[in-house]
């Protein structure tokens, strides 16, 4: 009797190939069919608040834009992340060979059902022209929660039963049967844990404290962005004020800011990626050819100064330089630019914020850089010499790949913060005339939620840009992991 043989299926690694994994293929993808087919049936049912006249949508009247109140001629975004889920979802059923993406993609249709449905449920009457207490949720609805859910436990599920398989492979293939007492037992990963505890509790110890510190102050407040979701008054509290769904997030989309910070938010960050990341690379690479100590060392102190100067006096200097009678105006008025103060003009903001970021952070960021280029094996070079490489052939096999790892790391964190720009150097830097290209999602939040002290919206707003901060991360690690063997996870 033969058994079939294993490989990573489609959707955990690990899966049984042949049949069962025909029919999970299949299963997932009907899921993904039926919950397709859902958008035809009704999502929510109502009446409308001022003739009492019943209503009812279906899903695809919400991508429709048929919906009443002031979200008509809208698409509702929670409908459009259940599609783009969904397609997700087919996708790493067919290609991909792991339990991460289907996981990711059914629990985000899961949540996106789930905001859709809290929404309906809380939104303003003039929103959808509903009256209050009368919304109810039809068959589509149901069945689209149904199949996503059945979807995120399946994955699960297998993800579970994949990493269950290889740490027990692992476990058997460390040590060879033959050297085992007979009857012997692999200890269970509990057993393992509470070994490793004993033996190494004084290490546990010394964790306690910075696990002590996120807890507090970094997954302890996770709960106020709840009022992301209300009418928040201090007064009532997280959980006492009014619930308001998804208006915050509507608001700020309507607003004739939300495409202008988000503009701006990603024009500096892209020009960021484009010019200040490599700057630390190329500094790094060219203080690594320096033979002379003292000059390099010299360089290098002129080079940290600036990232270790208050952010204040940073900001203040940097007025002064770019104002009418500045050194930056003066000498750019030696070659016959007009002697203006930079920062009272928009087009001019990115390039000097740009132009001062780099000199705050290039020598800083290049100790990192120096760190790994130091690794590098001298054996390396020298048998790069003895092929006969100059210096630049050295440089581009053997340099650039021995950090070409901590340069990928790097650059997945930078890709991370792709729509965060600190709040605290613009607000220094910036005044009314150069909004247009100088306000940024971050400063926006903090006008709206410490100036205005409108708490909620600005937590919406720093909610969403979380989300797609971390959206960016995931999908530049995965890739980073598909084209080579670098990522964070």
């Amino acid at each position: 009797m033969t058994h079939a043989s294993r490989a990573p299926g489609a959707i955990g690694a690990g899966a049984p190939t042949g049949r069962a994994q025909v029919a999970a293929r299949a299963a997932m993808l009907a899921l993904c069919l039926i919950t397709a087919l859902s958008l035809f049936m009704v999502y929510v049912s109502a009446v409308e608040y001022k003739t009492d006249a019943p209503l009812s949508y279906t899903g695809l009247d919400m991508i429709g834009r048929a919906t009443g109140g002031k979200s008509n001629g809208a698409v509702h975004p929670m409908i459009i992340m259940l599609i783009a889920a969904c397609a997700a979802l087919a996708a790493s059923v067919v290609y991909n060979k792991g339990a991460f993406l289907p996981c990711l993609a059914s629990g985000t249709a899961v949540a996106a059902l789930l905001l859709f449905r809290f929404d309906m449920y809380f939104a303003e009457q003039r929103e959808f022209n509903f009256t209050s207490g009368m919304t109810t949720f039809g068959a589509g609805w149901y069945v689209a929660a149904a199949c996503m859910s059945a979807a995120l436990i399946a994955a699960v599920a297998h993800s579970v039963h994949s990493s269950k398989r290889a740490f027990a492979s692992s476990r058997s293939g460390a040590i060879p049967s033959s050297a085992l007492p007979e009857g012997y037992k692999p200890p269970s990963l509990g057993a393992i844990i509470a070994r490793d505890f004993r033996k190494h509790w004084p290490v546990y110890l010394m964790i306690l404290p910075t696990l002590a510190f996120y807890i507090v102050w970094c997954y302890g407040p996770i709960q106020g962005i709840v009022i992301a979701f209300n009418n928040f008054t201090p007064r009532k509290g997280f959980w006492g004020s009014e619930w308001a769904g998804l208006k915050w997030f509507r608001e700020f989309f309507r607003s004739p800011f939300a495409w202008r910070t988000a503009r701006n938010t990603l024009m500096i960050n892209v020009l960021n990626l484009l010019i200040g990341f490599p700057a630390p690379i190329i500094f790094a690479l060219m203080l690594n050819e320096m033979r002379g100590a003292l000059y390099k060392r010299v360089v290098q102190t002129v080079t940290y100064i600036p990232h270790f100067i208050s952010l204040v006096v940073l900001c203040g200097l940097l007025i002064d330089f770019v104002g009418t009678e500045g050194v930056v105006t003066t000498v750019m008025g030696w070659f016959g630019f007009p002697k203006n103060n930079l920062l009272a003009n928009a087009r001019y903001f990115r390039s000097v914020y740009l132009a001062s970021d780099i000199w705050q952070h290039l020598g800083w960021n290049s100790i990192i850089y120096l760190s790994a280029l130091a690794g590098i094996s001298p054996e390396l070079y020298e048998a790069a010499i003895i092929d006969g490489a100059g210096k630049t052939r050295q440089m581009w096999h053997v340099t650039l790949p021995g950090i070409t790892p901590t340069i990928t790391i790097l650059l997945i964190l930078q890709i991370g913060q792709m729509m965060s720009v600190g709040y605290e150097k613009i607000i220094l830097l910036y005044n009314s005339l150069i909004y247009e290209t100088a306000d940024v999602i971050s400063t926006y939040v903090y006008r709206i939620g410490i100036e205005n002290a409108d708490f909620s919206r600005s937590t919406a707003v720093s909610l969403f840009n979380s989300l797609i901060n971390f959206s960016l991360v995931v999908v530049a690690n995965r890739v980073s992991g598909a084209v080579s063997e670098t990522s964070l996870w």
